[in-house]
């Protein structure tokens, strides 16, 4: 069975959650704002397969200004791709329309709100959480310019600060290459 949604089913009509900077981590969909959930949508859409592109660039031309749907869209596949490329580890994401929110979901939402934020090095640090040194450069590139097309389109994302609470261990990755999906 296949699962339609629209960016605005996805999104919702309004959002009532006021985000602010803070310790609070997003545990489901519906705890994002509409700029996260738009960050979510994509990349979803683009790792579902290519048959999604098409729709992922119909709502592009929906969301952003004009000037910034292909210029977003060319980042988001550059920054994906790279992602694919130098992966430290298998990728977990879920389905489209799935209500569930998963640690690596979490890390590219927050790339980009980091990026938003001018807080380089913190973008920087969580994008070497999910792929090898190599490709950071690369993926946080396209990221900033994928967050410059938020921004200039008016999709400010809450740039959520770590949990106090939070530990601050280090943990070894294994390599393995490959996206699973929930």
């Amino acid at each position: 069975m296949g699962c339609r949604v629209s960016m605005r089913d996805f999104v919702g009509a309004e959002s009532q959650i006021e985000h602010k900077a803070s310790g609070h981590w997003p545990t489901s969909v519906q705890e994002l704002s509409e700029g996260e959930r738009l960050v979510l949508w994509a990349f979803r859409r683009w790792v579902s397969g290519h048959e999604h592109l098409p729709m992922l660039a119909r709502e592009f031309d929906r969301q952003f200004r004009q000037v910034e749907a292909r210029p977003a869209l060319i980042a988001l596949d550059a920054a994906l791709i790279g992602l694919t490329r130098h992966a430290r580890r298998t990728i977990v994401y879920h389905q489209p329309c799935c209500a569930c929110l998963g640690a690596d979901e979490v890390c590219i939402i927050s790339i980009v709100a980091a990026l938003q934020n001018d807080a380089t090095a913190a973008a920087r640090a969580m994008a070497q959480w999910l792929m090898r040194g190599e490709g950071v450069d690369g993926f946080t590139a396209a990221l900033e310019d994928f967050a410059d097309c938020l921004t200039g389109s008016g999709h400010d994302l809450p740039y959520r600060t770590r949990p106090n609470n939070a530990a601050r261990g280090t943990t070894k990755l294994s390599r393995p290459v490959a996206m699973r999906l929930h």
